[in-house]
């Protein structure tokens, strides 16, 4: 008699914040993890408590959360600000979760690490109604907060980091007493099974990623850590997957790569010739900026011709200092030339967007300011990226002792909304002046 499939349910919690949109955020890793399972002949089923307002999705495919105001933790009592939840509440979580077959493996994800109290209401739900099933949790939070997680998440049966995939495996082959006959590692980018997007009823966008790694070392950024290597996906690759979202009625794509320029000529360039010969169109957003000391005019016509409908560009600061000190992939010379080509090429000014960072250790608000001044003066739009301090880069280790939070202690006060570094020479007054400054300059969208 043969053996019914194992049952697999994938679930990507709801988050507690003070301020979150959809901006085009998906749990790629985890419907990753749920092709390769498939493929290996177990039945995959996806509860996202990440739900959006359907009727307010814009038409680039991004939308608001559903939310509900929340009481403030005790950890956060001294915040002004009140927090919300973001998704369906436990009560519905567990209502979803109580209709479905009794799974035999659970996997729970989690994204930024001040978001692990979702993560621990989604694992005491999972637990209340499945008591029996095995329950995996991994992602970012563990990946970047190990001892914490170890600590709160005693519920999981096993809890994993992002590099330790054969953990998994190793746990469901002896968990089961079942043979996971293919095992690919996240890393092979050409080779796993495509995301489950289908398990959705339907598919706004479909993030590509074409990369891992980064070639630099900027001191705010964790990417080294989590991928300290450089790993590349085939032109052929993404080609061949943005042919078989097609065909399910796909046309917008969001670029995931954190250093999607890196040697351009051998891999940006190849693939954007082939998306722009594709026999049909499509949109691609880039959520995670572009290096803004990397684009030319070949490059321009490129990105336009495989449909990027903006361009997000990474400048960080106008001050050449900070420029050198956090991680020296721009300059404004270079940063400028960019621009020129972009603007050159087509794109309006209204489609042309770039990232200043906001709130670093001992930063003044007049930096800031000054920042914003400049990219306006080049014709384009700003955007302020408040700091958030992430464990295991330089600046979260050279300065977590500066912050006004225990930052080290409990991950929920890495929050960039708690502005951690806020002092006298820039307030959170200052910060929402800058906020509101900014977007008074904002060009008013096209009619």
């Amino acid at each position: 008699m043969q053996k019914k499939p194992l049952r697999v349910l994938l679930i990507n919690p709801c988050i507690y914040d003070f301020a979150a949109y959809s901006f085009w955020s998906s749990p790629l890793g985890l419907l990753s993890l749920g092709g390769i399972l498939r493929q290996n002949g177990m039945e995959v089923s996806l509860i996202d408590c990440m739900r959006v307002v359907e009727a307010k999705r814009k038409a680039d495919g991004r939308a608001p959360f559903v939310k509900e105001k929340v009481a403030n933790p005790p950890t956060l009592k001294q915040v002004r600000k009140r927090l919300k939840r973001y998704g369906i509440s436990r009560d519905t979580l567990i209502e979803e979760l109580s209709k479905i077959e009794k799974p035999n493996l659970i996997l729970i994800t989690s994204i930024m690490t001040y978001w692990y109290p979702g993560v621990e209401e989604a694992l005491g739900a999972a637990r209340d109604v499945f008591p029996s099933s095995k329950i995996i949790v991994g992602g970012i939070y563990p990946s970047l907060c190990s001892e914490h997680a170890e600590n709160t998440l005693q519920e999981a049966d096993l809890i994993v980091k992002n590099s330790q995939i054969e953990r998994l495996y190793g746990f469901v082959e002896k968990t089961f007493n079942k043979l996971v006959t293919y095992k690919p590692s996240l890393y092979d980018l050409d080779n796993i099974p495509y995301p489950c997007y289908d398990l959705y009823d339907n598919i706004p966008f479909i993030p590509l990623l074409t990369s891992f790694g980064c070639m630099y070392r900027c001191t705010y950024c964790a990417t080294p850590y989590m991928h300290p290597s450089i790993v590349r996906r085939r032109p052929e690759s993404v080609i061949d997957e943005i042919k078989h979202w097609q065909g399910m009625g796909v046309s917008r794509y969001v670029l995931y790569d954190d250093n999607f320029l890196y040697r351009s000529d051998l891999y940006a360039r190849p693939l954007l010739k082939q998306i722009a010969n594709l026999p049909f169109p499509i949109d691609i957003y880039n959520p995670n900026a572009l290096n803004g000391a990397l684009i030319d005019d070949e490059l321009t016509l490129l990105l336009r011709g495989a449909g990027f409908r903006e361009v997000r560009i990474g400048l960080e600061s106008a001050n050449p200092s900070v420029q050198t000190s956090t991680g020296g992939k721009v300059s404004l010379k270079r940063f400028e030339k960019s621009v020129t080509a972009l603007l050159g090429g087509g794109f309006k000014k209204g489609e042309i967007v770039a990232y200043i960072l906001a709130g670093l250790p001992n930063q003044r608000w007049e930096e800031v300011k000054h920042s914003i001044d400049y990219v306006l003066s080049l014709g384009i739009q700003p955007y302020i990226a408040e700091y958030t301090p992430i464990p295991h880069t330089r600046l979260f280790e050279e300065y977590e002792h500066c912050a006004r939070f225990p930052i080290s202690e409990n991950p929920v006060y890495q929050n960039n909304a708690l502005f951690p570094f806020a002092w006298k020479g820039f307030t959170e007054k200052d910060l929402e002046y800058l906020k509101l400054y900014a977007r008074s300059k904002k060009e008013p969208p096209k009619q």
